[in-house]
């Protein structure tokens, strides 16, 4: 693998911001699980429609994994989540992968959002 992150279905992401959301630098013990394989990680940022997740060993872009982290009262979310983009790190970067969620319900997106409110010091 190169220095630089991976391109997903030939788009480079090197390019111009292509996310709708704002990041918002929150980290959060992140549960995800693969097939029969239970990981722990953190987050670097989080977003309504994604998050970071840092890892030396991450999937490969196109996988889909479940994630469970904490939200503001202990209440888990759990959303799907496909990999979009792998960062192998840098002297500025740590690796890891670029996870976009995958149709959550209302009720998950207004976790996610007090999550971003609360942690981000939002309004």
């Amino acid at each position: 693998m190169t220095r630089e992150k991976t391109k997903l279905f030939g788009e480079d992401l090197r390019g111009a911001e292509r996310r709708r959301e704002i990041r918002h630098a929150i980290q959060l013990n992140v549960n995800y699980s693969h097939d029969d394989t239970y990981l722990f990680s953190r987050s670097s940022n989080l977003s309504e429609m994604g998050i970071f997740l840092v890892t030396a060993n991450p999937l490969s872009a196109g996988t889909v994994i479940e994630l469970r982290f904490d939200s503001p009262g202990g209440v888990p979310v759990c959303v799907a989540a496909e990999v979009i983009w792998i960062d192998p790190g840098s002297a500025t970067s740590e690796s890891g992968m670029g996870l976009r969620f995958i149709d959550p319900d209302p009720e998950t997106r207004n976790r996610i959002r007090a999550i971003i409110r609360t942690m981000a010091y939002l309004d």
